[in-house]
């Protein structure tokens, strides 16, 4: 075990969002409706119990839940009939961590892999019109780690879902319902500890870029893409402002806070990530039937 944590960071705050779906609908414009967040302290290599942010949202353009996704995440319509938007929820959430004196420059978000910044958030922002906000722009994709931890057994490891796979490997056990956001951050964050006590170099392996080369290749769209989940996770990837990118550079957390890695301007002002640099309109021509996820969020032009 490593007498410290190898981490430049202060904090590392394990996030997860839980949002609205439908089952095998994969075209779906997803709205997030709750934000888990626990706090790693990397000083004092203690999960801080007196520090949590557990809040749901009320969804808008879909504010009824499906039965599916109630028994998903164990979230009920009542509950998210009383909650408030998320524009407001964010507010709060900014709130919290001014309160708790949390710099910006000084933490980094660790989730279970890239879909929660990439794929929710960055579209949940979309939604609200609003600029995609720079403390979101780079996080620590904590299921690429734990598959270099674990090499060559990480195809052999049971489980489903990257959660299922840590829990067996580790020997963690799941406390909670799975997919509630707050049950998989706690959960998240103890598999984030027993990797930084195996002295672990731990630290931003992920970004989000205004502009990526494989983005330049195009892409020819499976004609059943809607009904598989990866397939359209590859038409999604094309059609967001910004692309996910694996850091091939150490992140500097006083240096490379808020930069985009392609155009080298700063998040906070610049590049706010509002305007698709690499438009996908050899995409959208092979898409004939309504394309929900686009329209809503108005990433489709006449």
């Amino acid at each position: 075990m490593s007498s410290e944590y190898r981490c430049p960071l202060e904090d590392l705050l394990i996030i997860d969002f839980e949002t609205t779906c439908e089952e095998n609908v994969f075209d779906h414009p997803v709205e997030i409706i709750q934000i888990g967040v626990v706090v790693l302290n990397i000083k004092d290599k203690v999960i801080r119990e007196d520090v949590v942010f557990n809040k749901l949202v009320k969804p808008v353009v879909n504010p009824i839940l499906s039965q599916h996704c109630i028994e998903l995440t164990g979230i009920q319509q009542n509950d998210v009939d009383k909650a408030e938007t998320f524009s407001v929820v964010y507010q709060h959430f900014l709130a919290w961590l001014k309160e708790h004196k949390f710099d910006e420059r000084k933490f980094a978000f660790v989730c279970d892999g890239r879909q929660d910044m990439w794929r929710l958030a960055q579209y949940q922002f979309l939604l609200i019109k609003e600029n995609f906000p720079a403390i979101f722009r780079q996080w620590i994709n904590m299921n690429k780690i734990f598959q270099d931890v674990a090499k060559e057994k990480y195809l052999s490891i049971a489980g489903r879902s990257n959660l299922e796979k840590m829990s067996n490997f580790f020997e963690i056990e799941f406390d909670g319902h799975a997919h509630n956001a707050i049950d998989d951050v706690k959960f998240l964050a103890k598999v984030t500890q027993k990797i930084l006590e195996t002295g672990r170099f731990v630290n931003v392996n992920e970004t989000l870029n205004c502009i990526s080369g494989w983005r330049n290749v195009p892409e020819n769209v499976d004609p059943n893409w809607k009904s598989d989940m990866h397939k359209t996770h590859k038409v999604i990837a094309r059609v967001l402002p910004l692309a996910s990118v694996k850091r091939r550079r150490a992140y500097d957390p006083a240096e490379d806070y808020g930069i985009c890695l392609f155009c080298k301007k700063s998040t906070i002002d610049t590049c706010v990530g509002g305007v698709h640099k690499q438009y996908p309109a050899d995409l959208y021509s092979q898409i004939k039937e309504p394309f929900d996820f686009a329209t809503v969020a108005g990433l489709k032009r006449d």
